[in-house]
């Protein structure tokens, strides 16, 4: 789906052709592009435009990614390592399965409601992709939206810095999560059950990272990666799993394979 993105430096700007200037703020510019959003957010930035825009802001901490928000803060929480995934998350996982056996949640149980977490976390991934991040938004805030939740990433899919979520977002969403489970399940089952969920997200989210910024020459990360890449480059309307395929499979978006 994606063709290459024609960026030029005009003095300290680099401008594309639809007038978007990438060392400016380009969440305060989407309004700008209208109806053509959708078309040039699915038309990557690629190697060579990435070092022009290096190029042309030495001086930043990430000169070759293009700026989101004006406010400092708010720019330095668009970049996260996957090291950092791994400090927060590992631990609060852990934290919570031993919370569930404190609780008295045995082992059974424990390990059938993580599974069943796991599970619906494959679940959530598929929807939220398919059916939020790939709905086309008609409107200034649904474009925002969809800008900040997903489009960055396909307008520079190989930025290592920003593909996996901000833990001040994750941690946010975590705690909605864990309400919404907590209605159904008592305590220590709905604890088993969001650390299985968070399983999943850590499998989902250092996988892409893999998919994008590692080689997975063999195996099952080589199908998952060839499998991601096709959404990027083949079909972005199929291919929605990210950590595996099941759902595509069994709402036949699996697409052709790259």
């Amino acid at each position: 789906m994606s063709q290459d993105a024609t960026i030029a430096v005009k003095g300290s700007a680099v401008v594309d052709d639809y007038g978007i200037d990438y060392t400016r703020a380009v969440c305060s510019q989407l309004d700008a592009l209208g109806d053509q959003y959708w078309e040039w957010v699915h038309i990557d930035l690629q190697p060579a435009q990435r070092r022009q825009l290096a190029a042309a802001q030495p001086q930043t901490a990430f000169p070759d990614s293009f700026r989101v928000f004006e406010n400092a803060w708010l720019e330095a929480n668009t970049h996260i390592s996957w090291r950092l995934i791994l400090a927060l998350w590992v631990p609060t996982v852990m934290l919570m399965l031993a919370a569930a056996r404190w609780l008295g949640l045995g082992w059974a149980r424990l390990v059938g409601a993580a599974f069943g977490g796991l599970l619906l976390w494959t679940l959530v991934e598929y929807v939220l992709h398919r059916v939020v991040f790939h709905h086309e938004p008609r409107n200034g805030w649904e474009r925002r939206f969809h800008f900040l939740a997903h489009g960055i990433h396909h307008k520079d899919p190989w930025d290592p810095t920003r593909l996996v979520f901000p833990p001040l977002a994750g941690y946010g969403i975590t705690l909605l999560l864990f309400v919404g489970i907590r209605l159904v399940l008592p305590l220590a089952p709905s604890l088993a059950t969001l650390a299985g969920l968070l399983i999943g997200y850590l499998g989902y989210d250092l996988g892409h990272y893999a998919w994008h910024h590692a080689r997975c020459a063999r195996g099952w990360p080589h199908f998952l990666k060839r499998y991601h890449l096709a959404h990027h480059h083949k079909n972005m309307d199929s291919h929605f799993g990210v950590s595996q395929p099941l759902w595509d499979l069994v709402f036949r978006t699996y697409g052709p394979r790259r």
